[in-house]
């Protein structure tokens, strides 16, 4: 990417997640543009160009993919076609930034990077999260040995998602389930901690529609640490958290997802309480800005290259633990 000052971007999927995951990070992002837009429906293409005032509104993925004017492909459509877009925009040449979660399994995340290693690309998931400053801090505090040896970790996301026809979510043939669009993270956030891949000792789902709408699991990672990992899309309220035991005391996490919304951080070791709060840019502004800093600057990037790959195997794994 030497030579270019700005990374051009489109957009394949008229999500809402596009809007607040892409379009005002890259509004704010003088490195970023967003220069085209495609979905399945022409028609809600046109549309969401119109609202967000993209002037190129492409009348198909494919026409979008082959568009010379693009440096980098994001991939915003129900997750059943990630796999597929993704390929097809690597092979034209295209760097790829997929939403979470990568892939419908592992073996087509493996298929994704051996896309990319094939041509040179490089390809990006997108979990947020990791980019805030804030995880910066978890990692820092639970690497330094301060709690001492690591016992128990758990994570968990829950979060209410209505029922309606045009939601993916409650839609077994789209990938939904609370596993692939929650749990995903939960066990991210165990796995990021741990700083290893887990067994599945068991797990369990509650399946509402042909999709699963809770998911729990018991995890058993290397060294003897324990993982609890849960995720729901039925409830009241919103709930996301990180708790970790270690010997010397421990560590609690509320809203590690999106700490720009409000978090909180709180540490008890050796029996001394300390509550602290991570400011930054905001999860989705760090993360476009990781992207583009990878792309033009040549800069590391905080998640490794395979992570899509051990992330598909754990959310497999937990499919097969399932009794």
């Amino acid at each position: 990417m030497s030579g270019h000052n700005a990374i051009r971007i489109g957009i394949i999927g008229a999500a809402r997640v596009a809007v607040y995951a892409m379009l005002g990070p890259a509004q704010d992002n003088a490195r970023a543009i967003v220069t085209a837009v495609a979905a399945r429906d022409p028609a809600r293409g046109r549309a969401f160009g119109e609202t967000h005032g993209i002037a190129r509104v492409h009348e198909s993925y494919e026409a979008l993919i082959g568009d010379q004017a693009i440096d980098l492909v994001y991939v915003a459509t129900p997750p059943t076609l990630h796999a597929s877009v993704a390929i097809k925009a690597l092979q034209a040449g295209k760097h790829v930034l997929v939403e979470k979660p990568f892939a419908a399994n592992a073996a087509e995340a493996r298929a994704i990077l051996d896309a990319a290693r094939a041509v040179g690309r490089r390809v990006f998931e997108a979990f947020h999260y990791r980019h805030h400053r804030l995880w910066g801090r978890i990692v820092e505090i639970v690497r330094s040995g301060a709690l001492g040896r690591l016992k128990m970790i758990e994570a968990g996301f829950h979060v209410p998602i209505a029922k309606s026809a045009d939601e993916f979510r409650w839609n077994p043939r789209l990938g939904g389930g609370a596993l692939m669009d929650l749990g995903c993270y939960a066990l991210q956030w165990a796995r990021v901690v741990a700083d290893k891949e887990p067994a599945v000792v068991s797990a369990r789902m509650r399946m509402v529609d042909g999709v699963d709408a809770e998911t729990e699991a018991v995890l058993r990672f290397p060294g003897g640490v324990e993982g609890r990992v849960s995720c729901g899309m039925e409830g009241e309220a919103f709930r996301a958290f990180l708790n970790v035991e270690g010997a010397r005391g421990r560590l609690r996490v509320t809203n590690p997802l999106a700490p720009q919304f409000g978090h909180a951080l709180e540490t008890e070791i050796d029996g001394t309480v300390r509550s602290e709060t991570v400011e930054g840019p905001s999860t989705f502004a760090s993360q476009l800005g990781a992207v583009v800093a990878a792309l033009l600057d040549g800069a590391s990037f905080p998640l490794a290259e395979d992570d899509p790959v051990k992330s598909m195997a754990a959310i497999d794994a937990v499919r097969a633990a399932v009794r």
